[in-house]
């Protein structure tokens, strides 16, 4: 359900954080396999849906593991504690499908599959789409925006977009692991990032 506060309006970026506060840590990376997953975004076949998506920890395994990794913007990656708090937001958006994970499908990681695509991009007022899918200014329509979802893409990317309303509920629990980039807001007091999609 929608949260009722005034960033419910905002649409972020997520991204890894670089903060220097950061202790040792390991994450789950998703290697050649995201080409699965862009190929079915690009395509919105059901016969290109990736299955089967293999992940590889990176870092000792007796470090601190990452709950939850934007990693790449199209195939963010949700640990067991904020699977088990968030699954009914999750998937009102798409799917938390198992990772394989050393040849085994796990019970506690997850990537999560963005199916929301709507179309509410004021290309108009947005910057043309890049070789990779990304808008370096972006512009919504208000009244087109999808509130109801925690996340969501555009026909014109790949790259999953975040409601302010999901971003309340998630920051708390991973502020240490991510940045939230605003991208765009119908609040003309708040100003986006000048470079949301920088590193």
């Amino acid at each position: 359900m929608m949260a009722d506060s005034p960033r419910d309006r905002a649409v972020y970026r997520l991204l890894t954080g670089m903060s220097e506060e950061r202790d040792p840590y390991r994450a789950l990376v998703i290697g050649s396999e995201l080409t699965r997953v862009v190929r079915w975004m690009l395509s919105g076949s059901p016969e290109d849906y990736p299955t089967g998506i293999t992940a590889e920890w990176v870092g000792d395994m007796s470090w601190r593991a990452v709950e939850f990794s934007p990693g790449t913007t199209e195939a963010p990656i949700v640990g067991p504690g904020i699977a088990e708090e968030f699954r009914a937001d999750f998937e009102t958006a798409g799917e938390l499908q198992p990772l394989l994970i050393d040849g085994e499908e796990s019970e506690e990681w997850f990537v999560f599959l963005v199916k929301a695509v709507v179309d509410c991009l004021d290309t108009d007022k947005s910057s043309e789409p890049e070789w990779d899918g990304t808008i370096r200014k972006t512009v919504f329509r208000a009244d087109a925006v999808p509130y109801d979802v925690p996340a969501f893409r555009v026909p014109q990317s790949t790259n999953v977009h975040w409601n302010g309303w999901m971003v309340d509920k998630l920051m708390p629990l991973v502020s240490l692991d991510v940045e939230a980039r605003l991208i765009w807001t119908d609040d003309p007091l708040r100003q986006p990032h000048p470079d949301p999609w920088g590193f």
